[in-house]
């Protein structure tokens, strides 16, 4: 083996060199093709969610956020009851339909931007370090 690829191996290893920007690139498009399947993973079950807290809120008299708490209890084994969570899309109502589409755009829209801001970031860290790197060393 060439010495002089030992010596780039240890320095990637001591973070004195650091992959390049096409690599973060290619991490970037695979992951905001994947953030839409993703999300519709999440809404559809934040709907399974919600369909069995909406049957605590209208078989009680408490508030949503006790509801909610209580569902929780009963995920608990000993205090498990007997609830169907299997529940459609066709079994919702328009209205929850649409705002549970409103949840996915929006979380879709915001989970993009994050991961755009961080790879940003990220490319402009590199971008800085191979500038400021000759400065320093002079």
């Amino acid at each position: 083996m060439d010495i002089q690829f030992l010596q780039q191996i240890k320095e990637f290893i001591q973070f004195k060199f650091f992959i390049a920007e096409d690599v973060l690139t290619v991490f970037y498009v695979i992951c905001a093709i994947l953030i839409p399947f993703a999300s519709w993973y999440f809404l559809l079950w934040v709907i399974r969610r919600y369909a069995v807290v909406i049957q605590f809120y209208k078989d009680s008299s408490y508030s949503i956020i006790f509801s909610f708490i209580m569902w929780i209890v009963r995920k608990i084994k000993f205090f498990k009851n007997k609830i169907d969570e299997k529940i459609t899309w066709q079994s919702l109502t328009l209205t929850q339909k649409l705002k549970f589409i409103l949840l996915f755009i929006m979380l879709v829209g915001m989970s993009e931007l994050f991961l755009r801001l961080i790879f940003e970031y990220l490319i402009a860290y590199m971008q800085m370090h191979e500038y400021l790197k000759p400065i320093a060393i002079s």
